[in-house]
Protein backbone atom coordinates (compact mmCIF):
# COMPACT_ATOMS: atom_id res chain seq x y z
CA UNK A 1 0.00 0.00 0.00
CA UNK A 2 1.42 3.37 -1.01
CA UNK A 3 1.44 6.54 1.08
CA UNK A 4 -1.33 7.96 -1.14
CA UNK A 5 -3.53 4.94 -0.41
CA UNK A 6 -2.98 5.38 3.33
CA UNK A 7 -4.01 9.07 3.17
CA UNK A 8 -7.11 8.26 1.15
CA UNK A 9 -8.10 5.54 3.59
CA UNK A 10 -7.71 7.90 6.54
CA UNK A 11 -9.84 10.53 4.85
CA UNK A 12 -12.55 7.99 4.08
CA UNK A 13 -12.69 7.03 7.74
CA UNK A 14 -12.82 10.64 8.95
CA UNK A 15 -15.58 11.92 6.65
CA UNK A 16 -18.42 9.83 8.16
CA UNK A 17 -17.27 10.80 11.65
CA UNK A 18 -17.28 14.51 10.80
CA UNK A 19 -20.66 14.22 9.10
CA UNK A 20 -22.16 12.49 12.12
CA UNK A 21 -20.74 15.16 14.41
CA UNK A 22 -22.32 18.07 12.56
CA UNK A 23 -25.63 16.37 11.80
CA UNK A 24 -28.26 17.34 14.40
CA UNK A 25 -29.33 14.40 16.52
CA UNK A 26 -32.92 13.29 16.91
CA UNK A 27 -32.86 14.60 20.48
CA UNK A 28 -31.62 17.98 19.24
CA UNK A 29 -34.39 18.20 16.68
CA UNK A 30 -37.00 17.26 19.26
CA UNK A 31 -35.70 19.87 21.69
CA UNK A 32 -35.73 22.59 19.03
CA UNK A 33 -39.30 21.73 18.12
CA UNK A 34 -40.28 21.72 21.79
CA UNK A 35 -38.71 25.14 22.40
CA UNK A 36 -40.33 26.57 19.26
CA UNK A 37 -43.74 25.22 20.29
CA UNK A 38 -43.31 26.70 23.75
CA UNK A 39 -42.41 30.09 22.30
CA UNK A 40 -45.58 30.09 20.20
CA UNK A 41 -47.73 29.03 23.16
CA UNK A 42 -46.26 31.77 25.33
CA UNK A 43 -46.77 34.22 22.46
CA UNK A 44 -50.50 33.50 22.37
CA UNK A 45 -50.80 33.90 26.15
CA UNK A 46 -48.86 37.17 26.14
CA UNK A 47 -50.92 38.55 23.23
CA UNK A 48 -54.26 37.73 24.86
CA UNK A 49 -53.17 38.86 28.33
CA UNK A 50 -51.58 42.05 27.00
CA UNK A 51 -54.66 43.09 25.07
CA UNK A 52 -56.95 42.20 27.99
CA UNK A 53 -54.92 44.24 30.49
CA UNK A 54 -54.64 47.16 28.09
CA UNK A 55 -58.38 47.16 27.34
CA UNK A 56 -59.52 46.86 30.95
CA UNK A 57 -57.05 49.49 32.18
CA UNK A 58 -58.05 51.96 29.48
CA UNK A 59 -61.78 51.51 30.08
CA UNK A 60 -61.35 51.86 33.85
CA UNK A 61 -59.41 55.06 33.26
CA UNK A 62 -62.20 56.22 30.96
CA UNK A 63 -65.11 55.46 33.27
CA UNK A 64 -63.56 56.06 36.69
CA UNK A 65 -61.13 58.90 35.97
CA UNK A 66 -62.57 60.54 32.83
CA UNK A 67 -59.31 59.85 30.93
CA UNK A 68 -57.42 62.00 33.43
CA UNK A 69 -54.65 59.45 34.04
CA UNK A 70 -52.76 59.61 30.75
CA UNK A 71 -50.30 56.94 31.82
CA UNK A 72 -53.10 54.34 31.68
CA UNK A 73 -54.64 55.30 28.34
CA UNK A 74 -54.17 52.91 25.44
CA UNK A 75 -53.70 55.75 22.93
CA UNK A 76 -51.32 57.84 25.02
CA UNK A 77 -47.82 58.35 23.60
CA UNK A 78 -46.39 58.49 27.13
CA UNK A 79 -48.42 55.64 28.61
CA UNK A 80 -47.23 52.22 29.66
CA UNK A 81 -48.95 50.58 26.72
CA UNK A 82 -47.10 52.73 24.20
CA UNK A 83 -43.89 51.22 25.60
CA UNK A 84 -45.38 47.73 25.27
CA UNK A 85 -46.17 48.32 21.59
CA UNK A 86 -42.69 49.71 20.94
CA UNK A 87 -41.12 46.67 22.62
CA UNK A 88 -43.29 44.21 20.66
CA UNK A 89 -42.42 45.87 17.34
CA UNK A 90 -38.71 45.89 18.15
CA UNK A 91 -38.87 42.23 19.17
CA UNK A 92 -40.34 41.43 15.76
CA UNK A 93 -37.41 43.27 14.15
CA UNK A 94 -34.97 41.33 16.32
CA UNK A 95 -36.67 38.03 15.47
CA UNK A 96 -36.44 38.74 11.75
CA UNK A 97 -32.76 39.66 12.04
CA UNK A 98 -31.93 36.53 14.03
CA UNK A 99 -33.87 34.37 11.59
CA UNK A 100 -31.98 35.92 8.67
CA UNK A 101 -28.67 34.81 10.18
CA UNK A 102 -29.55 31.12 9.75
CA UNK A 103 -31.64 31.22 6.54
CA UNK A 104 -29.45 32.57 3.73
CA UNK A 105 -32.08 31.85 1.08
CA UNK A 106 -34.50 34.31 2.70
CA UNK A 107 -31.96 36.76 4.07
CA UNK A 108 -32.90 39.81 1.96
CA UNK A 109 -36.60 39.36 2.67
CA UNK A 110 -35.94 39.07 6.40
CA UNK A 111 -33.58 42.04 6.37
CA UNK A 112 -36.36 44.14 4.89
CA UNK A 113 -38.86 42.94 7.51
CA UNK A 114 -36.34 43.62 10.28
CA UNK A 115 -35.59 47.11 8.94
CA UNK A 116 -39.25 48.02 8.46
CA UNK A 117 -40.21 46.79 11.93
CA UNK A 118 -37.26 48.61 13.52
CA UNK A 119 -38.28 51.82 11.75
CA UNK A 120 -41.89 51.47 12.89
CA UNK A 121 -40.67 50.85 16.44
CA UNK A 122 -38.61 54.04 16.26
CA UNK A 123 -41.61 55.83 14.77
CA UNK A 124 -43.72 54.79 17.76
CA UNK A 125 -41.00 56.06 20.09
CA UNK A 126 -40.51 59.53 18.58
CA UNK A 127 -43.89 60.03 16.85
CA UNK A 128 -42.70 60.51 13.27
CA UNK A 129 -46.08 59.61 11.80
CA UNK A 130 -47.84 62.10 14.04
CA UNK A 131 -45.48 64.89 13.00
CA UNK A 132 -46.07 63.96 9.36
CA UNK A 133 -49.81 63.97 9.97
CA UNK A 134 -49.63 67.48 11.40
CA UNK A 135 -48.80 68.70 7.89
CA UNK A 136 -52.48 68.26 7.05
CA UNK A 137 -53.85 70.09 10.08
CA UNK A 138 -54.41 73.29 8.15
CA UNK A 139 -55.78 71.66 5.01
CA UNK A 140 -58.84 73.43 3.65
CA UNK A 141 -61.99 71.33 3.70
CA UNK A 142 -60.73 68.86 6.28
CA UNK A 143 -61.73 70.82 9.37
CA UNK A 144 -63.38 68.56 11.92
CA UNK A 145 -61.88 65.41 10.41
CA UNK A 146 -58.62 65.38 12.41
CA UNK A 147 -56.68 65.25 9.12
CA UNK A 148 -53.53 63.97 10.84
CA UNK A 149 -55.33 60.65 11.27
CA UNK A 150 -55.95 60.54 7.52
CA UNK A 151 -52.59 61.69 6.21
CA UNK A 152 -50.06 59.47 7.97
CA UNK A 153 -51.55 56.15 6.74
CA UNK A 154 -51.39 57.56 3.20
CA UNK A 155 -47.76 58.67 3.62
CA UNK A 156 -46.77 55.35 5.15
CA UNK A 157 -48.82 53.24 2.73
CA UNK A 158 -45.89 52.19 0.46
CA UNK A 159 -43.88 50.96 3.45
CA UNK A 160 -46.85 49.24 5.08
CA UNK A 161 -47.93 47.58 1.82
CA UNK A 162 -44.39 46.32 1.17
CA UNK A 163 -44.14 45.03 4.75
CA UNK A 164 -47.44 43.15 4.52
CA UNK A 165 -46.37 41.62 1.21
CA UNK A 166 -43.01 40.58 2.67
CA UNK A 167 -44.71 38.98 5.68
CA UNK A 168 -47.10 37.14 3.37
CA UNK A 169 -44.19 35.86 1.29
CA UNK A 170 -42.33 34.76 4.40
CA UNK A 171 -45.37 33.06 5.95
CA UNK A 172 -45.62 30.71 2.98
CA UNK A 173 -42.25 29.18 3.86
CA UNK A 174 -42.85 28.73 7.59
CA UNK A 175 -44.18 25.79 9.57
CA UNK A 176 -48.02 25.75 9.72
CA UNK A 177 -48.37 27.15 13.24
CA UNK A 178 -45.85 29.93 12.71
CA UNK A 179 -47.49 30.70 9.36
CA UNK A 180 -50.85 31.17 11.08
CA UNK A 181 -49.34 33.51 13.66
CA UNK A 182 -47.75 35.68 10.97
CA UNK A 183 -50.93 35.79 8.88
CA UNK A 184 -53.16 36.59 11.85
CA UNK A 185 -50.68 39.17 13.12
CA UNK A 186 -50.52 40.85 9.70
CA UNK A 187 -54.33 40.92 9.50
CA UNK A 188 -54.51 42.54 12.94
CA UNK A 189 -52.00 45.22 11.93
CA UNK A 190 -53.96 45.94 8.76
CA UNK A 191 -57.10 46.19 10.88
CA UNK A 192 -55.36 48.65 13.21
CA UNK A 193 -54.51 50.92 10.27
CA UNK A 194 -58.11 50.72 9.03
CA UNK A 195 -59.40 51.60 12.49
CA UNK A 196 -57.08 54.61 12.61
CA UNK A 197 -58.72 55.88 9.43
CA UNK A 198 -62.15 55.07 10.86
CA UNK A 199 -61.39 57.11 13.98
CA UNK A 200 -61.48 60.29 11.87
CA UNK A 201 -65.01 59.36 10.80
CA UNK A 202 -65.98 58.68 14.42
CA UNK A 203 -64.71 62.12 15.48
CA UNK A 204 -66.37 63.79 12.49
CA UNK A 205 -69.66 62.23 13.59
CA UNK A 206 -69.35 63.99 16.95
CA UNK A 207 -67.97 61.15 19.08
CA UNK A 208 -64.80 62.80 20.29
CA UNK A 209 -62.54 61.94 23.22
CA UNK A 210 -64.66 61.23 26.26
CA UNK A 211 -67.36 59.38 24.34
CA UNK A 212 -67.84 55.64 24.68
CA UNK A 213 -67.70 55.02 20.93
CA UNK A 214 -64.35 56.79 20.65
CA UNK A 215 -62.96 54.79 23.57
CA UNK A 216 -64.12 51.52 22.05
CA UNK A 217 -62.39 52.43 18.79
CA UNK A 218 -59.22 53.18 20.76
CA UNK A 219 -59.10 49.85 22.58
CA UNK A 220 -59.86 47.91 19.39
CA UNK A 221 -57.19 49.74 17.36
CA UNK A 222 -54.47 49.64 19.99
CA UNK A 223 -55.31 46.07 20.92
CA UNK A 224 -55.05 44.93 17.30
CA UNK A 225 -51.69 46.66 16.91
CA UNK A 226 -50.23 45.24 20.12
CA UNK A 227 -51.45 41.68 19.47
CA UNK A 228 -50.37 41.81 15.83
CA UNK A 229 -46.75 42.64 16.63
CA UNK A 230 -46.60 40.14 19.49
CA UNK A 231 -47.82 37.32 17.23
CA UNK A 232 -45.37 38.20 14.45
CA UNK A 233 -42.48 38.48 16.92
CA UNK A 234 -43.27 35.09 18.45
CA UNK A 235 -43.55 33.43 15.04
CA UNK A 236 -40.18 34.80 13.91
CA UNK A 237 -38.42 33.77 17.11
CA UNK A 238 -39.85 30.26 16.93
CA UNK A 239 -38.85 30.01 13.26
CA UNK A 240 -35.32 31.05 14.24
CA UNK A 241 -35.13 28.28 16.84
CA UNK A 242 -36.35 25.69 14.34
CA UNK A 243 -33.83 26.88 11.75
CA UNK A 244 -31.01 26.18 14.20
CA UNK A 245 -31.62 22.47 13.57
CA UNK A 246 -30.03 22.78 10.12
CA UNK A 247 -26.58 21.17 9.78
CA UNK A 248 -23.72 23.51 10.61
CA UNK A 249 -21.95 22.55 7.41
CA UNK A 250 -24.88 23.79 5.32
CA UNK A 251 -24.91 27.18 7.01
CA UNK A 252 -21.16 27.52 6.60
CA UNK A 253 -21.33 26.57 2.92
CA UNK A 254 -24.09 29.11 2.19
CA UNK A 255 -22.60 31.93 4.24
CA UNK A 256 -24.83 31.62 7.32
Amino acid sequence: MTVTDVIRSARAERVPAITDAIRPSGAGRDRAESVAARIMSVTLVVAVAGVAVQTVTDLVSFWAFDRAIELLLADSDVGVFASASIAATFTAALGAWLFSSVTPERRKLLWFIAGAAAFLSLDDQVGLHERAGELAEGAVGLEGWEPARLLWPVLFFPLLAALFFALWRLAGSLAPRARRLVNVGSALLAGAVALELLSAVVIRAGFDRGSLLYELEVVLEEGAELAGWILIAGALLSAFVLALREPAVRMAREGG
